[in-house]
Parts: C-alpha cells; structure tokens; sequence
C-alpha cells in the first residue's frame, strides 16, 4: 500500500513537471511568435498619398518577413485615414494578418475658368459666384469668394479678385474685372449665321476606308426622311433617346425618338443613341441609366450609348466636383454596359481637357473644325453642327467614325 502511494505521486509530481514544461515551452513558443509577427512587417515612413493615386499594399511597406498573399490595390477614394489589412505568410509558414492606417491628402488647388473680364447691365442680381465658373477636384462644394467691392446698380469698372478655397485649404485667385453697363437700347444686328457644311463635301474630304460618315439628330432636326438620308450617303446615326429637363428634373423621352430610331433601322442604318443629363451626383447618374435602359429595351442598339452633361455655365449649381462628375459619367456608363451595352462620353474637346478624366470607354469627340488638334483617344469625332443633307430641312451635326484596324 505504501508502496503504491509513492507510485502514485511520483506519477503526480511528473504529471506537474511536464504540465509545467509544456506551459513554459508554449509560452516560449508564444512570445517568439510575437517576436516573428513584430519584426515580420516594417512599414515605410511615408504613409501619406495624394488622393484617387494608385497604390497597393506592397508600396507602404518598407520589408516583410514572409509572404504577401494578395497584394491588393487600396481604395484611396476617400480624403482622410484610413485602414489597411492584409494576410501573408510568415517565416513560420503561418497565416497573419497585420492591419495600418493611411492618410489620402488633397494637395491640387481649384480651378477658375472664368476670364479676365465679366460684364453685367446695371440693376443685375446675378451671383457673381455662380456665373463665374470654377471647381475643385475632390471637394463638391468649395468656399467661392468675390474680394473687393462693387455696385452693380452703379455704372463702372470694378478691380475684383475671385477665390475659391477648398475643404483642405488649397486656395485658386483670378483677378478680373468687372464691367457694369448701362441698358443697351439700340437695335443690335441679328448674330451672323455660320455657313452650312454639305454631307458631299464632308464626304469626299473624309470618306476613307478607315472612317463612317453619320449624323446626331434630335427634336431639333424635326420630321426626318431617313430613306433620302441614306441614300445622300449617311452610313450611320446617333439618336437622342431623352434628357433631363433640368438639375433634379425629371426624365423626358424625346418626342421623335420613336420615329427616328424605327425609321433609320428600317432603313438599315447602324443607330447608337444619347442622353443629355444634368445628374448631379452619381446616384442621380445610375437612376437615368437603369431609365434608359428600360426605354431602350426593344431595340438592337448598333452602335455606343453615350452620356452628354454639359452645362458647364451651371457647373459651380450643380455642387459637383471634377471627381464626382467623373465618377457620375463612369456610373451611367458601367451601368449600361453591365447591360450588354457600349458606352461612350460625349464632350468637346476644351472639356475633355479640362474636366473629364480618361475613361476606359469610348470618348465623343465634339470639336468644330476641319481639323481637330485634341491629343487625347477617341473613336468618334462631331466636327460640325451645320451640316446639311438630304431629307433633314435643318442644320444637322456630322460625326465621323474611325473603324478599329
């Protein structure tokens, strides 16, 4: 008996030492974990980024003791901090995840489009700030300011500074003046009328085996004979499918849509359309393009759907920034193309320079010349709004179409 109670805690006393052994070992084996997933990441001392750059995990971290499981590119759509985590393999052959914050900064002051000079009839109640044209890349809705004084019931050229700050403190100054003059009474000559460009003419200066030749039509254009169009040459049409009738305002078909579109496949014309939008953010940019796509649904569309906003006197009404304009286009046209559908951005060329960002669908070059010196990408070019052809009794915009090699 006594024999088996020393048996019995000499069997305790091991069953401790070996309890404890193994606490220890684990303890070890914990902190050297620690120590490996401490010394596994070191970050770069720079963790600021302009915002909307491109950036992956990899460019903020200066050495990682292991492997990287998904280098993934980071959002930095957002002004301010904001937190990354990623997964890798340490030199144990184990999976961590370490998490770090960054910061996106806005480093780009606005932009003033406005000129040198601005004029206004005596008595006018115009917002200096609205009309003058200007606009931040990141922020909707900077702080727009006209320093110095004036009196618009009060005849006289007024010495004015325009500023525009934005939310981070970038600051844009014009100098300008102001022209306040008296209510013209006089009779003033009607504008003078620009020459018309005929559809032959275009035809045979740009007719190649690398371009179509098409109109942009409208309610503008009237009742259309889309057999007399087709056969003055016409290889291809963009339609108005609709519009916006204003800034929050409600979605119109254009009232010879149904026409023209039925009327120009019927004739065998390749027919893309276009919408004239005034969305003011991207929510509003998504709703008309689930709006087109529903008007749309019966027809094969041939040719790009494209996204036309361009009331650029409005722009600082809108409340809008360069991105979410961009953003907005973007929107309107993924939607579409979710859908089955081509999209395209429809801008002139002083725009397309100024604003619009490069996007990975089809640009609509509007630029009224014989030759256009815009260096940027696209696939149809509007170099008129005077043409004239066959079976239209107005002016008509031509497009020229660069076919793929």
């Amino acid at each position: 008996m006594k024999k088996m109670l020393t048996i019995i805690i000499c069997l305790i006393i091991i069953v401790i030492i070996s309890v404890i052994g193994i606490c220890i070992w684990m303890y070890n084996e914990e902190q050297e974990n620690k120590r490996i997933d401490a010394e596994a990441v070191t970050l770069k001392e720079n963790l600021t980024i302009e915002f909307g750059k491109e950036a992956k995990v990899s460019d903020f971290l200066e050495k990682l003791n292991g492997e990287l499981i998904n280098d993934y590119k980071i959002d930095t759509e957002k002004l301010g901090e904001i937190q990354v985590s990623f997964d890798f393999i340490n030199i144990k052959n184990k999976k961590r995840t370490a998490t770090f914050n960054i910061k996106t900064t806005d480093v780009t002051a606005p932009k003033i489009f406005s000129g040198a000079s601005y004029t206004v009839k005596k008595g006018s109640n115009k917002n200096l700030t609205e009309v003058l044209i200007s606009g931040d890349d990141i922020d909707d809705n900077p702080k727009r300011e006209i320093v110095g004084e004036y009196d618009f019931n009060t005849v006289g050229d007024y010495k004015l500074t325009y500023v525009v700050t934005d939310s981070s403190g970038n600051q844009a100054k014009k100098d300008f003046t102001l022209h306040v003059i008296e209510e013209q009474t006089t009779p003033q000559p009607p504008p003078t009328e620009k020459e018309p460009i005929y559809f032959n003419d275009i035809l045979d200066n740009y007719k190649n085996e690398k371009t179509k030749i098409g109109i942009d039509v409208s309610k503008w254009q009237g009742e259309i004979d889309w057999e007399k169009v087709k056969n003055a040459g016409a290889e291809f049409a963009i339609i108005r499918m609709g519009y916006q009738t204003d800034y929050d305002g409600e979605n119109v078909v254009d009232p010879y849509f149904l026409a023209n579109i039925e009327w120009a496949k019927r004739v065998g014309l390749p027919v893309g359309i276009y919408y004239y939008s005034y969305a003011k953010n991207i929510k509003q940019a998504r709703e008309q393009a689930e709006w087109v796509k529903e008007q749309i649904k019966q027809y094969e569309i041939d040719l790009p759907i494209a996204f036309d906003w361009e009331s650029w006197n409005s722009f600082n009404k809108a409340g809008m920034s360069f991105y979410t304009i961009n953003k907005a286009a973007n929107i309107f046209l993924d939607v579409l193309a979710e859908n089955g559908y081509k999209g395209m951005l429809y801008s002139s060329k002083s725009y397309l320079e100024k604003i619009w960002y490069p996007t990975e669908h089809q640009t609509w070059l509007a630029h009224y010349t014989s030759q256009t010196n815009y260096q940027g990408e696209y696939s149809l070019w509007q170099m008129c709004d005077t043409g004239r052809i066959d079976g239209i009794n107005t002016n008509v915009d031509v497009d020229i179409m660069y076919l793929k090699e």
